[in-house]
């Protein structure tokens, strides 16, 4: 069992360049701190860095008793959150990775130093990170990953857009002459949630001078779990099936050069569903589903990506990176169990006898093709990075690069069933089956109606940067970096960073940086234009009609196009090791940023009747509402991060005792209003809330990881803030005598796994996370979701961090030859 390591290599970010040396593998103590993020200087350690970095082994993510990147980060980064969301389109498969309590987009994150692909859709209205199209965590095997590195500070002048609140790189394994096969197995307390991980990493050596290839497969399978008081709605995970192909590679070409290649394949489906129809409601055929019904979403997302590329050893000094990145990411919308109440509607107009037997033989399919998105991205990258000596206690170390980036995005139309007003799709409205009232019949399927019409966009950027970093002295780091980047829609941004770090003496250290950051609208952003299902302010289900910006309902409010975010932030922080056993880093920062790009809430004629065009725009689109993205927010974001280690001896074994705390606290300065728009139509009060209360203030992290012989142990225990949002709340839906805000209270969940090495290849572990069953506080008579759902729904539907299932039970088996 060998471990492959590229002694003095070179990894160049794909989109700042950065060195990672390893040392030999019997020097694992010492490598595990090298990073390659936010540093040009080869075998820089994390603890030496003039930033905030930490260093995630992946025993460790492991350890956290999850079977998915995402949850497992959120178990052991102070400032990742992961929260969850329910009846969202979209969020039965992604949530929103956030850091720092930003945006997921203002998170970059990158494999192997490159950067991957965002999803091709964006978290929705009314959740955490609405309007956001991230990266898609859970793409990504636990298995296939070495180490996790996450800067937690703004690093766009180093890495590019969307890295404003840092900086996620993923390490993908490169051992040979090992394989290991992982098996899970875990349930919930309540007896539901049944899910199984099943995977194999493999290194084969390719030759005698360091060649490899490491392959990861690996494949999950969840049951849904389900909270909901009433069995026909759901409140819970959604059933879940994941598989995954991942590979790291790379062959030396002569003494001084290397071709690399890595990348994967994953697919994921799950089966979500939407708001219970009752019997009667308007929009049901009760002559199909007498019963009422659950109108059902399948998803399906799948991720591509492979990288290429040439390391080259100029001479002692100097080295060239030259790679091509390509990702995809696809999501598809089938929608089951649901019907287009408009199609016997106008069945029913034409015909006012019919029986009911006419009329649910003529009511249209109860299934089909809703619709998808598809993002895909290259990125070429030729980065140069070496020294100078200018005379001075240290040389000058010098990164420079270039990177052109091409992007597309579209929209695939659905079924014409999936859309319709009608079997005709004539545009006329018809009244309901069931309506009592005259209400018009909703257009399109239930809980997903379809997308009307196919959309095909792109667009390119260009960049250029240097990065400079020096010892001024033995105890003195400075680092400068500035970058130009320009995009061919959203134009350009010259921006900059100024690093420093002092070692005052050999056990405390101070840090801290000022810098400038952009992020340019995403194509998700500036192209997206959709028709979805809601509630609206009065309670009841209506449809939202997205505008893609330069629409005319945009326009006539005065938002024509978007522009970049502009970022501002500064932070600073101490190191310091009192005795050998204690380490403790405490980094504040503050974080200013400008024309945030926000999805607005619906808007409806009522809340524009002051502007008779965007009436009439309206009403043309025959939605009942409609939002759009525009620049409206600028925020402030103040936080800090503490971490302190403690290592020692307890019991006769080794203790390793560890918290990671951060508090954190967005605020909205200002609302960029058009002329003649009140602040509350530019930016709702609604999002408001998400921005600033959708995420926990404080979040923290304690662990004992124990060790002794062939026994190990962790206790976790992890600390949740509180939420509140004014969404399912009085202030979205004004019910009379309800509460004004949807609140989810603190937590702290209890984490226990308890592992023993059986013997040299062959582990063992259980674990239990959530001990105390924690879950958020079950609705109030008079919570507005409580009302709604008919008192179906137990627990908060938005802004949920630690999820509705409570305790769960799980089984690891490892087995490596």
């Amino acid at each position: 069992m060998a471990s492959h390591t590229l002694t003095g290599a070179v990894l160049i970010a794909g989109t700042g360049f950065s060195h990672y040396s390893l040392a030999q593998s019997d020097k694992t103590e010492k490598t595990e701190e090298i990073t390659i993020l936010g540093t040009r200087v080869a075998g820089r350690t994390a603890t030496k860095a003039s930033s905030p970095i930490d260093i995630i082994q992946s025993d460790e993510l492991k350890k956290s008793g999850f079977s998915e990147l995402g949850q497992s980060l959120q178990a052991v980064a102070p400032s990742f959150n992961f929260s969850r969301t329910q009846v969202s389109n979209g969020s039965d498969l992604f949530r929103p990775a956030t850091l720092r309590g930003l945006q997921p987009d203002q998170t970059l994150v990158l494999i192997n130093g490159k950067r991957r692909h965002n999803q091709s859709i964006f978290q929705a209205g009314g959740t955490v990170g609405e309007g956001a199209a991230g990266t898609d965590m859970n793409s990504i095997p636990l298995g296939a990953l070495q180490r996790v590195e996450v800067l937690r500070d703004g690093a766009a002048a180093q890495y590019g857009s969307d890295a404003i609140a840092g900086v996620i790189n993923l390490k993908l394994k490169d051992t040979v002459d090992l394989t290991t096969i992982s098996m899970r197995w875990g349930e919930t307390s309540k007896g539901d949630g049944e899910n199984m991980t099943l995977g194999i990493n493999t290194g084969v050596a390719l030759g005698k001078e360091g060649e490899f290839l490491n392959l990861t497969a690996e494949y999950r399978d969840s049951d849904r779990t389900n909270r909901a008081d009433n069995p026909a709605w759901h409140q819970g995970d959604a059933g879940s099936e994941f598989t995954s192909l991942f590979y790291n590679a790379m062959i030396p070409v002569g003494r001084d050069s290397e071709l690399y290649s890595f990348g994967g394949y994953s697919e994921r489906t799950a089966l979500g569903s939407g708001f219970y129809r009752g019997a009667t409601d308007d929009n049901n055929v009760s002559q199909v589903y007498p019963d009422g019904f659950l109108p059902n979403i399948d998803n399906t997302a799948e991720d591509t990506s492979f990288a290429f590329g040439y390391r080259h050893d100029i001479n002692n000094i100097w080295r060239l990176d030259a790679s091509v990145v390509y990702g995809k990411n696809t999501y598809d919308f089938d929608s089951s169990n649901t019907i287009n109440s408009s199609i016997a509607a106008e069945y029913l107009a034409n015909n006012p006898a019919a029986t009911d037997a006419d009329i649910a033989a003529n009511a249209g399919p109860t299934a089909g093709y809703s619709g998808g998105f598809e993002f895909d991205q290259m990125t070429v990258n030729f980065d140069l990075a070496g020294s100078v000596d200018l005379g001075m206690s240290s040389e000058l170390y010098i990164g420079l690069g270039a990177e052109y980036r091409d992007e597309s995005y579209s929209i695939n139309q659905g079924d014409l069933n999936s859309y319709s007003c009608g079997l005709s799709n004539s545009g006329s409205s018809f009244p309901a089956v069931n309506s009592a009232n005259s209400a018009f019949a909703a257009c399109g399927f239930q809980a997903y109606p379809g997308l009307q019409k196919d959309t095909d966009v792109g667009r390119d950027s260009f960049a250029l940067y240097v990065d400079l970093e020096q010892n001024l002295s033995d105890d003195w780091l400075m680092g400068l970096a500035i970058r130009y980047e320009d995009f061919d829609v959203a134009g350009s941004e010259t921006i900059g960073k100024l690093s420093s770090r002092y070692d005052l003496t050999d056990d405390f250290a101070i840090r801290g940086a000022i810098s400038t950051g952009f992020r340019a609208p995403s194509l998700q952003q500036t192209a997206y234009t959709a028709i979805s299902t809601t509630i609206d302010g009065n309670g009841l289900l209506g449809q939202v009609f997205v505008a893609a910006t330069g629409d005319d309902f945009p326009s006539t409010l005065g938002v024509e196009s978007l522009k970049s975010e502009t970022s501002e932030s500064l932070s600073f922080g101490i190191i310091w090791s009192p005795v050998d056993s204690v380490n403790i880093t405490l980094d504040t920062y503050h974080i200013k940023i400008d024309d945030r790009i926000t999805l607005g809430q619906p808007l409806t004629t009522t809340d524009v009747a002051f502007n008779p065009s965007a009436v009439a725009s309206l009403q043309a689109s025959g939605a009942n509402s409609i939002n759009f993205f525009s620049n409206a927010a600028n925020t402030t974001t103040t936080g800090v991060d503490l971490i302190t280690t403690y290592n020692t001896v307890f019991a006769g074994g080794e203790l390793k005792v560890t918290f990671a705390g951060n508090i954190n606290e967005t605020e909205l300065d200002s609302v960029n209003a058009p002329p003649g728009i009140s602040k509350n139509i530019a930016f709702s009060s609604v999002s408001q809330s998400i921005l600033e209360g959708g995420q926990p203030q404080e979040k923290a992290t304690l662990s004992f990881d124990w060790v002794k012989d062939d026994w190990s142990s962790i206790l976790r225990l992890q600390h949740f803030g509180e939420t509140e949002v004014d969404y399912f709340a009085q202030n979205h839906i004004p019910i009379p005598n309800t509460q004004s805000t949807s609140v989810v209270e603190a937590a702290t969940l209890v984490d226990l796994n308890i592992g023993y090495q059986a013997s040299e290849n062959l582990m063992f572990s259980v674990g239990i996370n959530n001990i105390f069953d924690e879950t958020p506080d079950e609705l109030e008579n008079d919570e507005v979701l409580e009302i709604i759902s008919g008192g179906a729904f137990r627990f908060p539907l938005r802004a949920v961090p630690y999820g509705f299932n409570g305790t769960s039970y799980y089984v690891n088996v490892n087995f490596s030859f």
